[in-house]
């Protein structure tokens, strides 16, 4: 019978997880749409959106992974004792980050010649996906860490609730983000 309850625990705690994280997957692409049509840019920027939120979701993913599989095993106390094992983690996820975001404005800036558009500031497809992802892990990492030391203080499996939630949250941030860096540089 344990096994039985196991898995309802499972697919309730997942399904909660998964419609909030859908609504609110919604609701950000809409505010993104509203925020960034204004911009003359739009056929440039929007090349960048799908990759942005892709490594938003791996880096977050991993990052939500290693600190549940640390909370678990006891490498990582509730009151984040040792903290050096937390800061690794942190260190590991921005610096992935920060490469990958270089990288994806240089593809967006190759993509969006390849399809034809204008020569751009190469500093705009850098700057943007740079700051975007800076913004979201400054959000992300503390209430993601939260998260997992809430669920595993109350006996909830972080597997089943955290990542639904972040990958809601995450968006949002990644959409106000996205709209902060252009604000930040200008981008007409």
């Amino acid at each position: 019978m344990s096994s039985q309850d196991s898995k309802s625990k499972i697919v309730r705690e997942s399904i909660l997880g998964e419609i909030v994280s859908i609504t609110g997957d919604i609701f950000a692409g809409m505010i993104l749409v509203f925020l960034i049509l204004p911009f003359e840019s739009l056929s440039y920027l929007i090349i960048m959106i799908p990759a942005l939120l892709t490594l938003r979701g791996n880096i977050s993913g991993t990052f939500i992974a290693r600190t549940t599989r640390d909370l678990y095993t006891g490498e990582l106390s509730m009151s984040l004792q040792p903290i050096r094992r937390w800061l690794e983690n942190i260190g590991a996820a921005l610096f992935i980050s920060l490469l990958v975001a270089i990288f994806i404005g240089i593809i967006s800036q190759l993509f969006s010649l390849f399809l034809g558009n204008e020569v751009v500031n190469i500093g705009y497809f850098i700057g943007i996906p740079l700051i975007t992802i800076f913004f979201n892990l400054s959000i992300s990492v503390p209430l993601s860490t939260g998260l997992n030391i809430f669920c595993f203080r109350f006996g909830i499996d972080a597997n089943n609730i955290v990542n639904p939630l972040m990958t809601c949250f995450d968006d949002f941030f990644t959409v106000f983000g996205f709209y902060l860096s252009l604000l930040l540089l200008g981008v007409p």
